[in-house]
């Protein structure tokens, strides 16, 4: 970790000097592109006015300049923008070696649903999450596509290959740096461009499609146009039958305008953000990747009717668009060779060429920026690979970690915990805020970033798959009634419906189990529930509490629960916590000091 903070430092300073060299370059042609203006201009009327030749040829060689430097201008002005998002992405990687990323816009809040409790109690989306943290995504694919991960956290088969593109990724810090940028120049435009309406239109074979008399006319037309162009000119016909002509082809155009820009209108819409697009594009086609499935991703965007030639057609066509913000050129080829007509027909070409593969290319970003953002993780924390087991051995399910921590919190000041869990009951006690729920949150955070095949904050993690479920942020709805203790037995019914319905082995972590109700029935009910969340060989059950009555609790099968808890100590009198977890049931309180603590006189 330290390497690569030290590598991003260096790049940081490197590129700000070349930025302070780029914006020096910028003024010094801004001043003499408009010196070399005004001389020229000035040149060129002395020597019409006077009849000097050499100030004439003076005047035109500074016009020349002018033109150079016109060109130029924009070139410094490309790199400096660039540059300028090269930096914008380094100090967002610096920033995650800190806390400064919770400053972060994107949050993936918008992607948390009703029923995504588990994203939402182990902050993997929303403020102050996983996402917000490590999200490089800047189109709406890769964002939509990043929270998707986060959200089912389903086994994939294509786990090895996933980490074995993760790993490379992590490895290319420059790639990293270059594609966002390109990223963060796409995100910046500001023309309205619609993804999912433009891959509609890719893949729906009723769109794009000219009539075939619009593809006649689209060829015979020109052709009698010319015909008719010739025959004036070698006397067959008067001057009257071009302007003829082109009065009755002109017309027809306007009004077959509906026909030909239902073809021309969606691909339009893409050629505000073609070049981004294929500034991205590029960087996966010029990199030569190890791994499989970044060799696949490059595969499908490269080739002959790939999405990188794809994109660099739209370029062309936007430019030949353009021509119909000339009022005069664009009638004047409208009433010669129907224009619209040449352009539909070309468009309906490229849609049948390379409609699918640009369609497909979308979700290449997106999966590519996916892949990129978990890398972040191991760029900057310490970090290693976790194993996962999909089979659970005689259906006994297994958790054991060393030295594993919340990705989430400072490196500097994090404490790491080192345990092993078995399937059945983990009763976790300890007195207020001395780290029950940072550890159930840990535990469950990495094993979310093990099921993407991210790596994982620890020195080591072992574990057979488990299906997570988790009750910590427990809401009430006032709107339809339901109170906070019932939200929380909806949450735990969920739980026990899916172990009564599945044979996947599943995690169930509960966070102070029924605080909303009194000491009496919380302990019946939490005895009740937990011994039915854990019976059988395919589920593991950790519970925080601060009610040791639970410690003695035994499953179904009647095997006792195991005990860890988190405690306190003082120093001079301070309330102070080390955050370790330790073996056995906790025999502390510190309520009492807490509320000293906060000035209360008890």
């Amino acid at each position: 970790m330290e390497e690569k903070i030290n590598v991003l430092f260096y790049k940081k300073d490197d590129l700000e000097k070349n930025l302070a060299n780029l914006e020096e370059q910028f003024s010094r042609i801004s001043t003499l592109r408009i010196v070399s203006f005004l001389v020229g201009i000035i040149f060129c009327a002395l020597g019409v006015s006077d009849g000097i030749n050499a100030f004439l040829w003076v005047g035109l060689l500074m016009l020349g300049i002018f033109l150079y430097l016109v060109k130029m201008h924009g070139i410094i002005a490309t790199r400096t923008e660039i540059a300028k998002s090269k930096q914008l992405v380094i100090n967002r990687y610096i920033s995650r070696y800190s806390d400064d990323w919770r400053d972060f816009d994107e949050d993936g809040k918008e992607f948390l649903g009703e029923n995504d409790t588990v994203a939402s109690d182990i902050d993997l989306l929303g403020k102050n999450s996983l996402y917000q943290m490590i999200s490089v995504c800047h189109t709406k694919a890769g964002k939509r596509i990043l929270a998707d991960a986060m959200k089912k956290l389903d086994y994939t088969e294509d786990l090895a290959n996933r980490q074995e593109a993760i790993k490379e990724l992590m490895d290319n810090v420059d790639f990293l740096v270059e594609y966002e940028a390109a990223g963060v120049r796409l995100e910046k435009q500001k023309k309205k461009f619609d993804v999912d309406e433009f891959t509609s239109y890719c893949c729906n074979k009723a769109q794009g499609v000219l009539p075939k008399w619009v593809e006649a006319l689209a060829v015979i037309v020109p052709i009698v146009q010319l015909a008719i162009i010739v025959l004036v000119l070698i006397g067959m016909l008067n001057y009257g039958a071009i302007i003829l002509g082109f009065i009755i082809v002109l017309g027809f155009s306007w009004l077959m305008r509906p026909i030909t820009d239902a073809v021309i209108a969606p691909v339009y819409g893409v050629s505000y953000v073609a070049e981004d697009y294929y500034a991205m594009l590029k960087q996966i086609d010029k990199k030569e990747f190890e791994s499989k499935l970044l060799n696949k991703m490059k595969n499908n965007i490269s080739g002959e009717a790939g999405a990188i030639k794809a994109f660099a057609k739209l370029s062309q066509i936007s430019q030949a668009y353009n021509v119909s913000f000339n009022p005069l050129i664009h009638q004047i080829l409208s009433g010669f060779i129907l224009w619209d007509f040449q352009l539909a027909r070309i468009v309906r070409k490229w849609k049948m060429v390379y409609g699918h593969n640009t369609a497909e290319s979308f979700k290449v970003i997106g999966e590519l920026e996916m892949l990129m953002s978990l890398s972040v993780v191991g760029i900057v924390r310490e970090t290693s690979w976790a194993q996962i087991n999909k089979n659970a051995p005689e259906g006994k399910v297994k958790f054991d970690c060393v030295d594993m921590y919340h990705p989430l919190l400072k490196p500097e000041t994090v404490v790491a915990n080192s345990a092993t869990l078995s399937n059945g009951i983990t009763i976790i006690t300890g007195s207020n805020m001395s780290g029950k729920t940072t550890f159930l949150r840990t535990m469950a955070i990495n094993l979310a970033l093990s099921y993407m095949g991210a790596p994982v904050c620890a020195k080591s993690i072992t574990s057979d798959y488990m299906k997570i479920f988790t009750s910590m942020r427990i809401a009430d709805d006032v709107a339809n009634g339901i109170s906070t203790f019932y939200a929380e037995i909806l949450r735990i019914k969920a739980m026990a419906d899916y172990k009564n319905s599945h044979k996947v082995p599943m995690l169930c972590m509960i966070d102070e189990i029924f605080k909303g109700t009194n000491s009496a029935d919380r302990i019946v009910g939490a005895k009740e529930v937990i011994r039915r969340l854990s019976g059988g060989k395919n589920s593991m059950t950790i519970v925080s509490t601060h009610d040791f009555e639970l410690c003695d609790i035994k499953d179904t099968d009647n095997n006792s629960a195991t005990n860890y808890h988190f405690e306190e100590y003082y120093e001079d009198d301070v309330l102070k916590f080390d955050y370790k977890i330790k073996d056995g049931r906790c025999t502390t309180t510190n309520a009492k000091a807490i509320l000293r603590m906060a000035g209360f006189n008890v």
